[in-house]
């Protein structure tokens, strides 16, 4: 069943097809006005399914979100002799609309662009919002804009071919939304756990349709994340910094900062350990990380600190990081980087819960 969310701004509408088809993307762009952004992956499955249309192919990979790529890309689009009224359409993942919203931005001084997004992540979070952007020196989308897409199709059924590890990933970012939100969603989340990470059509299509209401709800009332778009960051601004220094998954990355922040929450935003244990216990249950030792050593710190200082949400000597009280109830605290550090080294000597 397809449900539309307007994602409704100052001077655009954009407009979220959740349970939408692959195939419709004919009702936004014609094939003679558009051109196709994907990778090798969304490609070998799914290129059948637009051939008509010009294709640009990207890697795989998180080492190709930079500006060689968009550079790329742009090349492409001249020789393709595209003009303002073209319309760029990223079909695939988090990095793929990352890129295609970014690159469409730039071109021409800014091109009507949308998004099939084909992964857990995207369609959570990634492809909806109006953040596009990329990597610089693999430190987290610091060259970007925000431009908002004209659609996103989320086909729920193009989940089906993500490798296991790739849903993992994508469940880190439907439980911080949950987290975010609280109440019926975060309930939602808790009692069909089950059934989400056995993949349920049903319910894994209602959840990513909660994800995308609450995040709509958020880029309405902050679309540039000057204010309350900031609590999005939850477990971002040491899951990136791991993220980068170690290497692995951006989801699995975000869930041990979130880890972190839940540990820190019981200290600095009253949250009780009954709550806490719960949270710890689901990421745990959707098989994501929680255990910060495990992940880092002490030998890590200064790469983790230097990379937190880089972060965007960082300001000269602190940085802003987002706690919860419990389920529904965030609040953006600064963070001195010493004090920061600090915390981070007496996590990684103590246990967790």
């Amino acid at each position: 069943m397809q449900r539309e969310i307007k994602i409704t701004l100052e001077n655009k509408v954009s407009r979220v097809f959740c349970g939408g088809s692959l195939s419709s993307i004919v009702d936004f762009a014609h094939p003679s006005k558009s051109v196709i952004v994907t990778d090798t992956n969304i490609y070998r499955y799914y290129g059948d399914k637009f051939s008509s249309y010009p294709v640009i192919i990207l890697g795989t990979g998180e080492e190709i979100k930079n500006l060689s790529t968009v550079e790329y890309i742009l090349k492409k689009m001249i020789e393709l002799h595209c003009t303002r009224k073209t319309t760029l359409i990223g079909i695939g993942g988090g990095i793929v609309s990352d890129i295609a919203g970014f690159s469409a931005s730039i071109f021409m001084r800014g091109i009507p662009f949308g998004f099939v997004s084909t992964s857990l992540l995207s369609q959570v979070d990634a492809s909806v919002g109006g953040k596009n952007g990329v990597n610089i020196d693999m430190t987290k989308n610091m060259a970007g804009v925000f431009a908002q897409p004209e659609f996103v199709i989320c086909d729920h059924s193009m989940l089906a071919t993500l490798p296991k590890e790739e849903y993992v990933n994508g469940l880190a970012e439907l439980v911080k939304s949950a987290l975010l939100e609280g109440g019926d969603f975060y309930s939602f989340i808790t009692s069909c756990k089950e059934k989400i990470k056995s993949m349920d059509m049903e319910t894994i299509s209602e959840a990513i349709y909660k994800s995308i209401l609450f995040k709509a709800k958020i880029v309405e009332l902050d679309e540039r994340e000057t204010d309350l778009r900031r609590i999005l960051n939850l477990g971002h601004t040491l899951g990136h910094a791991i993220e980068k220094v170690k290497g692995i998954k951006h989801g699995l990355a975000v869930s041990l900062g979130i880890s972190f922040s839940i540990s820190l929450s019981l200290h600095l935003a009253g949250m009780n350990a009954t709550c806490a244990k719960e949270i710890i216990a689901l990421l745990k249950f959707f098989n994501l990380p929680v255990d910060l030792k495990s992940a880092i050593s002490k030998e890590d710190i200064p790469l983790i600190m230097e990379a937190v200082q880089a972060d965007k949400k960082g300001h000269s000597s602190s940085v802003s990081f987002i706690l919860l009280n419990e389920p529904g109830r965030p609040e953006i605290k600064e963070i001195d980087f010493v004090d920061f550090e600090k915390l981070l080294k007496n996590e990684l000597k103590g246990g967790h819960l």
